[in-house]
């Protein structure tokens, strides 16, 4: 499986990065987020098997946006119209924005604007 790394990008306003994750054709709008988010944080997305209180790794995907809904969502905007449509959501400290074009650009803690 290639695993494509994700890019920094200044963001618009002159603030600090944000990162950049190319989808796969074969990968889940969920699985890229997995990768991306797992990349940007240097964090495991599975658990080790001794599991309990691994800290090196993702808090489930579902504790912050229901995957099967996101995957639907995501696929019913790249079917429709052809117009262009994003989800953004918080997902293990992160804002995570997932863009219909297959792009997911992830802000680390230390660059959201609240």
């Amino acid at each position: 499986m290639h695993q494509m790394s994700p890019k920094a990008t200044a963001l618009e306003d002159g603030g600090t990065e944000q990162f950049s994750y190319q989808r796969q054709p074969n990968e889940t709008p969920t699985e890229a987020v997995l990768s991306a988010v797992s990349a940007v944080s240097n964090r495991k997305i599975i658990p080790t098997a001794t599991g309990d209180g691994d800290l090196d790794a993702l808090e489930p995907l579902y504790d912050a946006i229901n995957p099967d809904a996101l995957d639907a969502l995501v696929g019913s905007i790249e079917d429709g119209s052809g117009s262009d449509g994003s989800v953004t959501f918080d997902y293990s400290g992160h804002e995570v924005t997932v863009k219909s074009s297959g792009e997911i650009l992830v802000r680390p803690p230390s660059s959201r604007n609240y």
